[in-house]
């Protein structure tokens, strides 16, 4: 079995270990040492790789993305359009993001970032608060982690309002479905997940119109990618305190320009597309297990 890996934002290093510690007997190379050569791989594991990779490798069987998001992937002019495509569906990011959505609803709800300013003034001053599980949390795209951070909510006594294009079968919580709909979803959300991928029909979905659709004093956790949300927009309802606040993880232009606005924003707290790291172990057992179907003749879980 000739596997390829190129990832090169990351610690390849990762991948390489938990490949030769679960599939010992694959034959497997980085892109940058081979590139030059003529040695051609069957699956190819990658993560925002060169175009030239795709002139490159012909004999490819099948390619998998090193996460959840393929936007950086379809943007390549020479992306193979008769290779299967497989995506990790969740791979233990599931957790890191629902940790991180906990957090964002606890931050604003239980007022931490008041009593953080509080404390630099040394003001004995409680808030008043309600308790989170009489709050909605909408997740917006129910894809696997969407899914999961729905279904984990649910589980721990919150209230869980979901939102996809079409129905999902068996989730356990609340849904509604199709763009029809959207604005009356929003309406209900107290606090809004942002699971959604970058795709033609999501860019600025959540425009002026729709974040004033949200309830005043509605937070806005973003963990899904940045070009759904208009910034502009967003910024507004936070500076005229419509929204309580946003915990952004992803953003339309990355790294987030030192100049952007953003970084100055009281009421919003930035992190550096963080809230759920790929699983290298995980990612690399998934992967295996679906090479296992192809060679089997089973190939399942595509884009």
């Amino acid at each position: 079995m000739r596997i390829l890996l190129s990832s090169p934002l990351t610690d390849q290093g990762f991948y390489l270990d938990a490949m030769h510690k679960f599939c010992p007997y694959a034959d497997i190379r980085l892109w940058e040492d081979i590139k030059k050569s003529d040695w051609q791989a069957e699956y190819a594991l990658v993560w925002k790789p060169e175009n030239e990779l795709f002139l490159h490798q012909t004999q490819l069987r099948a390619i998998f993305n090193l996460g959840a998001g393929i936007d950086a992937l379809e943007k390549l002019p020479d992306l193979p359009q008769d290779i299967p495509l497989y995506k990790l569906r969740d791979a233990g990011m599931g957790q890191w993001m629902l940790e991180y959505v906990l957090y964002g609803m606890i931050h604003f709800g239980r007022h931490l970032d008041h009593y953080r300013n509080h404390q630099k003034r040394q003001l004995w001053q409680p808030e008043l608060t309600h308790c989170l599980q009489t709050r909605k949390a909408g997740i917006l795209g129910l894809g696997p982690l969407g899914v999961f951070v729905g279904q984990q909510l649910t589980q721990l006594g919150y209230s869980v309002l979901g939102w996809s294009r079409s129905p999902k079968p068996d989730l356990g919580f609340e849904q509604i479905n199709g763009y029809d709909d959207l604005d009356t979803f929003l309406s209900r959300c107290q606090f809004l997940v942002n699971l959604l991928p970058a795709k033609d029909e999501t860019y600025h979905l959540l425009n002026e119109h729709r974040l004033m659709q949200l309830p005043r004093g509605a937070v806005v956790i973003s963990v899904g990618r940045g070009c759904v949300i208009d910034e502009h927009a967003l910024l507004v309802q936070l500076q005229t305190q419509h929204l309580r606040g946003a915990l952004l993880d992803v953003f339309e232009h990355e790294p987030l320009a030192k100049e952007h606005p953003f970084w100055q924003q009281e009421n919003l707290v930035i992190t550096p597309h963080m809230a759920a790291p790929t699983q290298h172990e995980e990612a690399i057992k998934q992967i295996l297990a679906d090479i296992l179907d192809i060679e089997l003749g089973n190939g399942h879980n595509l884009i």
